[in-house]
């Protein structure tokens, strides 16, 4: 069922311990998920032995969770969230996850609302080069 959707996201379980949103890659003849150094070592998992992998197709509107301080940053700016809901699903992924690996809820919140106006300053382009850049800046300029 998997191997047929167009759509490669699945939501992953290792050792029925630890669940993570990822995609289904594919290199002839086989299909593969990638698994980071950092979870490999955070499950002890040996490369070198069996270990047990249960795959279910993920039906997430984005292929991952979204940050609560994303959601009300978009619902805060019906304009933001149009040049949001045009970007790529990749982009959506890219920014949903840059948003939600840090940790402190009130710097999600800045961190999604300067992406907001990254976007709506390049015409609803996402360079994520830029907009490190940009939040630098933001958090320079805003320091108590």
């Amino acid at each position: 069922m998997i191997l047929l959707s167009p759509n490669k996201r699945i939501i992953c379980t290792l050792n029925n311990s630890t669940t993570f949103h990822c995609a289904m890659l594919h290199k002839k003849p086989y299909h593969y998920i990638m698994l980071s150094r950092e979870r490999i070592k955070t499950l002890n998992i040996d490369i070198n032995e069996e270990f047990l992998v249960e795959i279910v197709p993920d039906i997430s509107e984005f292929g991952m969770e979204m940050s609560e301080e994303l959601k009300e940053v978009l619902y805060s700016d019906p304009e933001g969230k149009i040049l949001f809901d045009q970007i790529t699903s990749g982009k959506k992924r890219s920014i949903i996850y840059l948003i939600s690996k840090t940790k402190n809820p009130q710097l999600q919140i800045e961190k999604s609302s300067v992406f907001l106006e990254h976007l709506k300053r390049n015409k609803g382009k996402f360079d994520p080069i830029i907009f490190q850049d940009d939040y630098r800046k933001f958090r320079e300029n805003n320091k108590f």
